[in-house]
């Protein structure tokens, strides 16, 4: 929804990006961790197309700060390898000179980094963290208390370093 939030002509979109436009100066937004379950190459590739558009509006609103906030990672449980290592490449792309430079009023706070285990060919490699999981038996892939806790912190900071350059 965020591609069509920030790109359609559709009048329902467009009076929604207004009021948020309207009412905000920095708007930070993320997808879900369904969002994390990307099953090819050509759906990566998909998501890039749709927020290099979405930075191409950004582009034209320099009186307003937008923070992309990277999708957290899947549960090991509800994972596979190829998944994380392609919402891992997603989360670095998002979070790059490819993607940042030139565009001073688009930031990106990696949460996915945040949230999950490192790029280290483990077999938990990009995916939830063990101890930030809510359940270690089920999939749930919602970010338990302590995760919250230690992440919400540096998120909230981020968000600050952003109001105070303004």
């Amino acid at each position: 929804g965020y591609h069509a939030l920030w790109t359609s002509a559709e009048a329902d979109w467009a009076t929604c990006r207004t009021q948020i436009l309207a009412n905000h100066q920095v708007i930070a937004f993320k997808s879900c961790f369904p969002t994390s379950q990307i099953e090819s190459d050509a759906q990566l590739a998909q998501y890039q197309t749709w927020y290099l558009a979405m930075r191409d509006f950004f582009d034209t609103r320099t009186d307003r700060q937008f923070i992309v906030v990277t999708p957290p990672p899947l549960h090991r449980l509800s994972n596979e390898a190829a998944w994380a290592t392609r919402a891992r490449a997603f989360a670095n792309w998002l979070g790059s000179a490819t993607y940042l430079s030139g565009h001073p009023n688009v930031h990106c706070y990696d949460l996915f980094d945040a949230f999950a285990n490192a790029d280290d060919g483990s077999d938990t490699a990009n995916m939830l963290r063990y101890n930030y999981e809510t359940s270690h038996e089920d999939g749930d892939s919602h970010p338990n208390a302590l995760a919250d806790e230690t992440v919400g912190p540096a998120f909230a900071a981020f968000i600050g370093g952003v109001v105070s350059g303004l």
